[in-house]
Formats: structure tokens, sequence, C-alpha cells
């Protein structure tokens, strides 16, 4: 009758770990933890003190699932390489884009003051400075996705815009001039 529950006297009979036991280290001969025994020859101290408790991540693949492998390094290396190339010819396109007579509606983006309820029409709006700015910044992983925005344009001036308008008109003259370069710039390499 020591007062103590049959639960506790279990955890007091318990033989004890040492903190060393407890991180599952090894002890060398004088009981000093092989971590120990780096760090005191170290001249540097160990910052924060505490180990953190994530968990390791077994590397190895499992014998049940499939090992799923990209492309190898050299041939990612030469999509990478093609992807910066194809992404040039996209910028020398979007140059001639840009000085094309007929690029004056769609060099900037399209003034929703200016032209009201355009954007109650056009979900997606899209201009040639914006395709600049998303080339210069990276945005673009390859070329087809540069050709969508482009031709995203010259939807959306189809969609908001009469055939017959000035701006229709040099919408379809651009949607023409872009499919004729991008084929002879892309469909040749």
């Amino acid at each position: 009758a020591s007062g103590q529950s049959p639960r506790s006297k279990k955890f007091l009979n318990r033989p004890r770990k040492n903190f060393e036991q407890k991180k599952g280290r090894r002890l060398s001969g004088a009981g000093v933890s092989d971590e120990e025994e780096t760090a005191s020859t170290s001249s540097t101290p160990k910052k924060g003190g505490k180990e953190s408790k994530k968990r390791k991540v077994d590397d190895s693949p499992s014998m049940n699932s499939p090992r799923l492998e990209g492309p190898s390094p050299t041939k990612k290396w030469k999509t990478i390489k093609e992807s910066s190339k194809d992404l040039a010819m996209c910028s020398i396109m979007l140059s001639e884009l840009e000085t094309h007579e007929d690029a004056w509606p769609f060099l900037l983006p399209v003034n929703s003051k200016l032209v009201p309820g355009y954007r109650k029409v056009i979900k997606k709006p899209m201009d040639f400075s914006t395709i600049r700015e998303k080339l210069s910044n990276g945005l673009y992983p390859n070329a087809e996705v540069f050709a969508v925005d482009a031709r995203v344009v010259f939807d959306n001036c189809e969609t908001f815009n009469e055939d017959d308008s000035d701006i229709g008109r040099a919408g379809h003259n651009m949607r023409r001039f872009f499919e004729k370069r991008w084929a002879e710039l892309f469909k040749g390499s």
C-alpha cells in the first residue's frame, strides 16, 4: 500500500534508458557518443543544440511499386537546350509581331475604361506586352505555351470585334502572319 496505482508502479519498475540510448546513438567505451566525440574535436559549436526530429525518408524504391523515371540527364539537358532555343525563336517571332503594321491594337492591354464591357465578354485578356513580360520572366516552359497566348490575342479580337472593323481586319491579318511565320520557324526544325 504505497499509495501508487499499478500503472505507476509499472513505469517505476521499467529499466531507464539514458539520453544517448533514447536518441539511438552508439556509445564509445568511455560512455561518450560518437557525435559528442566529433563535437568536442570540432572548433565550431553546434547551433541550436537539439537535433531535428524528422523521420528519415527511405530513398530505396519499394519492390511492389513501379519506379517512375523521368528523362535521363542527357535527354533532360537536350530538352532544356531545345526549349531555350525555341523560346529564343519566340522572342524573335514576338518582335516581328510587335513591328507588324497591323499590330497597333494588340501592343498593350485593352483599357477597360475606354472599352466598357470588354472584361465581361473577354475572360482571358492577352496582348503583346503581356506576352513579352511573360517571356522575359521565363514564364513560358516551351514554345507551344507561347503560341497559345499569341492565339488568344487573335481569338479575343475575333470574339469582341466585327470582322469588317479596322481592329477586326488587323486581327485577321495578324493571325495569318503569325501562323505563316510559326510554320516557317517551327515546322522546319
